[in-house]
């Protein structure tokens, strides 16, 4: 894996608007950087990419990786006449980090950029000065003076809009910022497809870069039942435990990769994945045997695409979760350990391996 790629890829990713149902901009530029090499590419109707790498020889097992594309996001549900802008969430945007918080709206136009409203300190009731409020009193300032004015910017009622970039590489350690949910792993995955061409593989190895997980976790559907995996595999971030404030699980940055163990949502949908046993003992084992730090995590409040991926045949799919630690989840400052992408990365290399095929025998 090439660091120098890896740190360059996220950071030029998370800069390209994407929130959930708005991804093709990202799709376009993984096939960009992905262009000339020896897969058979594919994209279906609602946006998801696939990649395949089909053993023509004795493979008859498929094995899929995916790393979602999407970002959380704002959706405009109103404008006022006097050039303020109403909006509700797409995803689960962290509502206690919005006052003051800057957005950017992928209008008709171009990027509009805009501000969530904090009402003056000087003024401020002294019952206010300790909550936060409720989204159906914010509003975000665009610098308008009308609503006519802000529907001449190009964007309006349904506009869908995400966190302004801001991203960065801190004491060559860290990199911060917005939408590293999940362009991280997405970054990791197109660095394996950049290295996977030409391997010998005894199964079929499919990448995919799937839409709309971050609004209903479902957008990776059509593929599954498409491929028909024997065992699929998500990639994506989990919540690091190591700040003063959250100390629910040891998952901590600069610990290694996290192995889904549980997850668990119970907010409107109740889905989660225990992931299939022999998938897990076969990770730690690969773990083990290649001295890659590895850690483990139970996530009750998380929840990924293989919580509905392993109903999708009449036999059932074998599903695992590989995730990467990151601090600050769903905010416009999160942060991962460039030292666990690179142990991420070498984990997954060895796990793909053609040993993959014992598990998916039984």
């Amino acid at each position: 894996m090439n660091r120098e790629n890896l740190v360059k890829n996220i950071l030029d990713l998370t800069k390209i608007p994407g929130v959930s149902s708005r991804e093709e901009k990202v799709i376009a530029a993984i096939k960009e950087l992905l262009k000339g090499k020896n897969y058979k590419v594919t994209t279906d109707r609602i946006g998801n990419l696939t990649f395949e790498h089909k053993d023509n020889k004795k493979g008859n097992k498929n094995v899929l990786l995916f790393a979602h594309v999407d970002e959380i996001g704002i959706i405009i549900r109103d404008i006022t006449d006097d050039g303020f802008v109403l909006f509700d969430r797409v995803g689960g945007v962290n509502t206690q980090i919005l006052p003051g918080t800057k957005f950017v709206f992928d209008g008709d136009k171009g990027l509009v950029e805009g501000v969530v409203g904090v009402q003056a300190h000087h003024f401020m009731p002294v019952q206010n000065k300790f909550t936060v409020p409720q989204i159906v009193e914010m509003y975000i300032d665009v610098n308008c003076e009308s609503r006519e004015e802000v529907l001449e910017k190009g964007i309006d009622i349904g506009t869908l809009g995400g966190f302004l970039w801001q991203g960065k590489v801190k004491n060559e350690k860290y990199i911060v910022g917005k939408t590293l949910d999940n362009r991280a792993a997405v970054s990791l995955l197109i660095e394996l497809l950049n290295d996977y061409e030409k391997k010998d593989l005894d199964y079929n190895l499919y990448v995919c870069f799937p839409v709309q997980e971050e609004f209903n976790v479902r957008g990776i559907m059509p593929v599954i039942r498409k491929i028909d995996p024997d065992l699929a595999i998500g990639f994506d971030i989990t919540p690091a435990c190591d700040t003063p404030d959250l100390k629910y699980n040891r998952v901590r940055l600069n610990g290694g990769p996290s192995l889904c163990v549980f997850n668990f949502h119970a907010g409107g949908t109740l889905a989660g994945v225990l992931p299939y046993k022999p998938f897990n003992d076969y990770v730690i084992r690969k773990a083990k045997e290649n001295d890659i730090p590895l850690q483990k995590d139970v996530a009750p409040g998380v929840i990924t695409e293989n919580a509905f991926a392993m109903f999708e045949n009449e036999e059932g799919i074998r599903v695992g979760n590989i995730s990467i630690p990151c601090r600050y989840t769903h905010t416009f400052f999160e942060t991962v350990s460039i030292r666990d992408l690179e142990q991420t990365y070498e984990l997954v290399d060895k796990i793909l391996d053609n040993s993959i095929t014992e598990i998916l025998n039984d």
